[in-house]
């Protein structure tokens, strides 16, 4: 590998801001950072800002069982447009990460992927909420993330017994508060417009209450996901401020996109949990701000064209979001860089364990896991030419700025001005 080294830019990390250049050397590894470096390969970072790399804690990519929907290097490969050099694979495969062969199976396909892909299993066999899977035994693989992302049956016993092995086994158990099949939209004026049957945003406030009981009584570590309620960030500030061992995430969509959307009838409108109103939208945008959510997470959900075409009632829940997130993030969050930054590299890279690696610091002799950007490009996404198999983006032909325009993966120049480079 030649030595790289990335020139003209500012770097902006955990630590703050310096103008310096970087050198990545023959190892993958961050060989020097100053100014006035040289070295056989130079890239330009005139006028952009230099970081680590993005970390994903919520990607679906459907491998194994569904790879005509995604796979993990064409999931990996959007993800690295979008400036992620790590993602968390969630366990919802088929068959569900919820054995140790699954996990070494899938440890396996990891050597197709662009970036890092961290491994999360299943809390329950088969993801049905009902029987633990093996923690102990996949811990010892080097899962440390156990999720559960739809209860389909609430099952509170076996919540908590899940966050009993979780402390036991010291991995974070993560939790999505969102009952499948019980609505397909927001229940609210424009549900009541539509005729389409709602979810009340109360449900999840409710589940958000409960996890974090069991959170508290059993002492474990907790990750709350897809939080799309103003009231559960609230529960979970006053939890955590407590003394409680909880982090959340929200999705660009639900700081992006209301409710009013599903009038179009369009199934990229359906998520999980739903788009909120207007005014639930600019409280967490404001809650944000504040420094009330420990992580932007994309809930990446390829779904297939002929699912995607299906009547809004009838599709699957999902969105693709890799490619356009940090974009969403720097449009609609009216916050410094760096505060971005830390929800979607910094911190994240914390909660998932990879802090070693990516996010953070950059600093020489550390791996190689940044990011080029240039938060002043304005550009429009198009789902045909994203790099993922699906094509269901709710962000397709919506004009955004700041754009990624290269990403470093242990070192290797995996995107340069935009464009993959396998």
């Amino acid at each position: 590998m030649d030595e790289i080294v990335i020139k003209g830019g500012t770097v902006l990390d955990k630590s703050g801001s310096r103008k310096v250049d970087i050198s990545i050397g023959g190892d993958g590894n961050i060989s020097q950072i100053g100014t006035g470096l040289t070295g056989s390969r130079i890239i330009d970072a005139a006028g952009c800002i230099v970081t680590s790399g993005l970390v994903d804690l919520n990607s679906h990519f459907c491998q194994p069982g569904d790879e005509q929907v995604e796979t993990i290097e064409s999931g990996t490969r959007s993800a690295a447009l979008g400036g992620y050099t790590a993602v968390m694979l969630m366990p919802d495969t088929s068959p569900a990460i919820d054995s140790a062969a699954t996990v070494r199976e899938v440890q396996s396909l990891r050597n197709e992927a662009l970036c890092h892909v961290e491994i999360s299993g299943s809390l329950s066999l088969g993801g049905a909420g009902d029987t633990l899977s093996p923690i102990g035994e996949m811990s010892t693989l080097g899962v440390r993330f156990f999720a559960h992302a739809s209860c389909i049956d609430l099952n509170l016993p076996f919540l908590r017994r899940a966050m009993e092995y979780g402390a036991m086994f010291d991995v974070t158990v993560a939790l999505t508060p969102f009952v499948s099949g019980n609505g397909h939209m927001h229940e609210g004026a424009v549900s009541s417009d539509l005729g389409i049957q709602g979810v009340a945003i109360e449900e999840e406030e409710i589940l958000v209450s409960q996890f974090v009981k069991i959170a508290e009584l059993t002492g474990a570590r907790l990750h709350l996901q897809q939080i799309s309620s103003p009231a559960s960030i609230e529960t979970i500030s006053a939890a955590k401020a407590a003394g409680a061992l909880i982090t959340c995430e929200v999705s660009p969509h639900h700081f992006a996109l209301t409710d009013e959307e599903v009038r179009s009838y369009k199934s990229i409108y359906k998520l999980a949990p739903p788009l909120r109103t207007r005014k639930e939208l600019e409280k967490i945008s404001d809650l944000i701000s504040r420094g009330e959510v420990d992580a932007i997470a994309t809930c990446h959900t390829p779904n297939s064209q002929h699912e995607a075409d299906l009547p809004f009632e009838e599709a699957p829940y999902g969105g693709i979001g890799l490619e356009t997130a940090f974009a969403v993030a720097v449009t609609e969050l009216d916050i410094p860089m760096n505060e971005i930054l830390s929800m979607m590299s910094w911190v994240p890279a914390e909660i998932a364990g990879l802090s070693s690696t990516h996010g953070g610091t950059l600093s020489e002799g550390r791996p190689g896991n940044l990011i080029v950007i240039d938060e002043s490009t304005q550009w429009t996404p198009s789902s045909k030419a994203m790099a993922s198999k699906s094509k269901n983006s709710p962000f397709d032909e919506r004009q955004l700025q700041g754009k990624v325009k290269d990403t470093f993966v242990n070192g290797e120049a995996v995107v340069l001005d935009g464009e993959a480079q396998r």
